[in-house]
């Protein structure tokens, strides 16, 4: 019922964005659709797109992004600073959790880190402690593979 008004609108302007239409469809139609079945929905319109140029109707790019005037990316590392001394603490102590790291680093930094980094600092702390076990799985796997490749060998381990 609501795909051919939504293929009508669609003739009129081809370069209409897949949400845009899903939420005039919602507003016409209040409570026939929720927002989990626009994913749906938009694909259903990306193969009319298709279908459309076929046809050779002329469709602009995807305009979904705002352009403004404010810088995009990344925010700078924030344990960029001391990173190394960090990886220091991890050799030194590895049972050490995150947070304990973070409370030593604050007590050292005042006004430097604060809560809101646990889960990045928590992040980094798997990273650290996967690097040696992920070391070790590589030496291993070529040292089975060399043993492969000589079965009269044994590895000696």
């Amino acid at each position: 019922m609501a795909w051919p008004i939504a293929c009508r609108r669609l003739e009129e302007f081809p370069n209409i964005n897949a949400m845009q239409l899903f939420e005039e469809l919602c507003i016409q139609f209040p409570g026939r659709f929720t927002r989990k079945q626009y994913k749906t929905f938009a694909r259903r319109v990306a193969v009319w797109r298709e279908a459309a140029r076929a046809r050779g109707v002329v469709i602009g790019p995807k305009t979904y992004r705002l352009l403004s005037d404010k810088p995009r990316g990344r925010l700078p590392d924030t344990f960029g600073d001391h990173t190394e001394e960090m990886l220091q603490c991890q050799e030194e102590h590895p049972d050490q959790t995150a947070l304990e790291r973070l409370v030593e680093f604050q007590a050292s930094y005042p006004r430097r880190y604060s809560l809101r980094q646990l889960r990045t600092l928590q992040k980094r702390v798997r990273a650290w402690r996967q690097q040696p076990v992920q070391r070790l799985i590589d030496e291993a796997s070529i040292l089975m593979s060399y043993t492969d490749l000589n079965p009269g060998r044994r590895a000696s381990v």
